[in-house]
Formats: C-alpha cells, sequence, structure tokens
C-alpha cells in the first residue's frame, strides 16, 4: 500500500513538472511573437522597452532619431504609450498657376504716402477750402453715439461688385473685370469684416448689402442714396455712414497693375484711404460739410495712430459722395483691384477697429 502512495506522488509531481514547462514554453512563444515585430520595426531599444526592461541613453536615443526621420519634417505628432506617431498628414501646399489660355500681367506692391502733415497724419486737400485741419480737428464731429445696441453705424457699398484677386499671386488676368455678385469676394466681405468688429466693441451695426451697381453700373449712387434714406428712416439712432469701395490705379504700358500694401502685426493689409468732401457753390447741397470733415480728420488720426502706414493720406476735395445724408458720412477706398481678396478683408478689421476706437472716444 505505501509503494503504491509513493508512486502516485511521484506520478502526480512528474506531471506538474510537465505542466509547468509547457507553460513557460508557452510564454516564451508568445513573448516572442510579440517582440520580433517590434524588434524588426522600432530596434532593440524598443523591444527591450516593451519587455519591462532597462536601455541606456545612447541606445534609447539611436531608436529615437530613427523614428524621427520617418516622420515629415513639417508633420505634428504627438507621443503616446512611449512611441512617437503623426497625428495628421501635412497639407501639400499647391502653388496658383496662370491658366495657360489666358494673358496674364504682373502685380506690383506699393506703399502710398505724400499729402502734408496735419498733427501727426497726412492729408492730401483738394478742395480749395481754406478749411484749417488742425483747428477742425479740435472740434468734436457731430455724432452721439450710445453703447446700448442700437443701430449707430451704417455699412453699405456704392460700387457693391469691386472685387479683388482670390489667391495670393503676384500676376492678374487682363481680361478680368474684377466685379462679382458673390458677397464673399467683392468689398461687400470687407465691410461685413469691420462690422463684425464694431458689433464686437458694443455697438449697433447695419451692413446693408444691396448691390447698387448690378446690373448697371450707371446710376449706382442715386440707388445708395436711396439705401442710406431707408436706413436712416428705419434706425433713426444711426449717426455714421460707411461707403466701403475699393481704389484702381490704372496700368502701365506692359500691363504691371499696383496694389497699395502695408504690413500691420506682421501680415500685409491693402492700405485704406478716407475721403471726404466740401461743397463750395452758391447754392450748396451739403453746407455742413465741416462736419463730415471733422470725423474723417478724427479717424485719420486714429488710424495712424493705431496702425502707422496702414491709411493713406486723408482725401479733402471738393466732391459729394452722398455725403449730404449726414454729418457722419464717409466714404473709403480698401486697396485696388490687385490686392488680394485676404488683403482687403484684414484692412476690413483694421478698419473696424479704427471706426471702433472712435465711437468709444465719442461715446456718451
Amino acid at each position: 500500500m505505501r509503494r503504491i502512495t509513493v508512486k502516485a506522488m511521484w506520478m502526480r509531481k512528474t506531471a506538474w513538472t510537465a505542466c509547468t514547462a509547457a507553460a513557460v514554453a508557452l510564454c516564451v512563444w508568445c513573448v516572442l511573437d510579440n517582440l520580433l515585430p517590434v524588434f524588426r520595426e522600432n530596434g532593440g531599444a524598443w523591444a527591450l522597452r516593451a519587455a519591462g526592461l532597462t536601455v541606456s541613453a545612447s541606445s534609447e536615443s539611436e531608436s529615437h532619431a530613427d523614428h524621427i526621420a520617418q516622420i515629415p519634417q513639417d508633420t505634428p505628432a504627438t507621443e503616446e504609450d512611449g512611441i512617437l506617431s503623426p497625428w495628421a498628414e501635412p497639407e501639400p501646399v499647391v502653388e496658383p498657376t496662370p491658366d495657360p489660355n489666358r494673358e496674364t500681367a504682373p502685380v506690383v506692391a506699393t506703399w502710398m504716402g505724400g499729402g502734408e502733415t496735419v498733427d501727426g497724419f497726412s492729408v492730401k486737400d483738394t478742395s480749395e477750402s481754406g478749411a484749417d485741419l488742425s483747428e477742425e480737428l479740435q472740434i468734436d464731429p457731430d455724432v452721439h453715439v450710445r453703447r446700448d445696441g442700437s443701430p449707430v453705424v451704417l455699412l453699405y457699398s456704392t460700387h457693391s461688385c469691386e472685387s479683388f484677386i482670390l489667391d495670393d499671386v503676384d500676376w492678374y488676368y487682363t481680361d478680368d473685370d474684377f466685379r462679382s455678385t458673390n458677397p464673399e469676394e467683392s468689398v461687400l466681405s470687407v465691410a461685413a469684416e469691420a462690422a463684425a468688429v464694431i458689433e464686437a466693441g458694443g455697438f449697433g451695426v447695419i451692413h446693408d448689402t444691396t448691390l447698387h451697381d448690378d446690373p448697371a453700373y450707371s446710376g449706382s449712387y442715386q440707388r445708395s442714396m436711396e439705401t442710406i434714406q431707408k436706413n436712416l428712416a428705419e434706425y433713426p439712432t444711426l449717426q455714421i455712414t460707411v461707403d466701403v469701395h475699393r481704389d484702381a490705379f490704372g496700368e502701365e504700358a506692359d500691363g504691371t497693375r499696383y496694389k497699395p500694401v502695408a504690413e500691420v502685426n506682421g501680415q500685409d493689409a491693402a492700405q485704406i484711404m478716407i475721403l471726404t468732401g466740401c461743397d463750395l457753390s452758391e447754392d450748396p447741397l451739403f453746407p455742413d460739410w465741416r462736419e463730415n470733415l471733422r470725423l474723417a480728420l478724427r479717424l485719420q488720426q486714429k488710424g495712424e495712430a493705431l496702425f502707422p502706414g496702414l491709411f493713406r493720406p486723408l482725401y479733402f476735395s471738393q466732391r459729394n459722395f452722398n455725403m449730404h445724408a449726414s454729418h457722419g458720412s464717409i466714404l473709403v477706398e480698401v486697396g485696388t483691384e490687385v490686392n488680394t481678396l485676404r488683403e482687403a478683408q484684414y484692412a476690413g478689421r483694421l478698419l473696424g477697429e479704427t471706426i471702433l476706437a472712435v465711437l468709444n472716444d465719442l461715446a456718451e
């Protein structure tokens, strides 16, 4: 009986040993099955780390560098579970190329200055009005605004379809008429940028997107005057009306056209020109032109202080530009037809910042 017990115990011990050996063999096979691909792809240092072992600084450095070398240099990456992996593929940069079936000509960036200096900013005065601009600047404009959300600024465009180059290129198509009924491509988008800034500053804004020059360019000012009067009647709190245009300089004999550009905070913006007028006739249409002049001078002064070089000289001449509509009527030219849409829209935001700063100064 004792011999049977001992034999049985021996058999059980042998079976246990065999099972243990099999289990160890299975674990070794699993480890190798998982580590070998890591070894092949990432090198020995990564495999050792996966096994829970330490690795020397030199081995870690070489493995990390090898992995980084496989990632494009401009691809952002994150480190997850100790393994560096790209999270996004870089967008390919596609440079716009001209249509070979259309003729192109060069676009040249320039900066427009000049004029006479008045209290730190420039004015081009062709009005022959004899107005002392420094004295006019000291008189508050007849503009009364409150920061209560009520509409105080009307933005509109007499030449609503004036447009810009859509891509950041230094050429243009010679057959382009630089007009668009798409409000996202024209001066309407510039006015929209200004409106958003002013409204974010707490002042009510009306942006009227009526197309005044489509389908006919002739008669645009008569139609935009109707738009002004309609809005003034509907929103009696309106104090300032801003007619947003873009300029055009013509072209050289070889077709070269120029765009006025200023760098603001490291980014190119289309230069802005403010226009104001006077009426010296015996029967003036707007005898109160000095009120508009005072507002224009304030805006020019503020713009030069905030964004030096962004504003071209204030243009003061014997013109109307529908400025008899209110004591706060001005016209602005943003860039030219060969400024890019991006440059013009950025200028629109800066114009909004300038108007907002003056409103803050005048707010009651």
